[in-house]
């Protein structure tokens, strides 16, 4: 059975990235964490309640020509 090796290539970004830098700056900052969370879930629940009485749109169509033409031309 041949088993090949996939080796993955580095790229720049990677090789210049500091781990204890980003170790204080996620120990420095973990408190927005919450904040982010709180703004997402009022996002999303409040664009709920905002949506609820507007009507649905029709998409099933577009999307099955969507979906079609993605796995034709892939």
């Amino acid at each position: 059975m041949n088993m090949s090796v996939l080796t993955l290539q580095e790229y720049e970004f990677e090789k210049q990235f500091n781990e204890n830098e980003a170790i204080q700056w996620m120990q420095e900052n973990w408190k927005k964490s919450f904040l982010f969370s709180a703004l997402y879930a009022a996002f999303i629940f409040g664009g709920r309640h905002l949506m609820n009485k507007r009507a649905k749109f029709e998409l099933r169509k577009p999307l099955v020509l969507w979906s079609l033409s993605l796995a034709v031309f892939r």
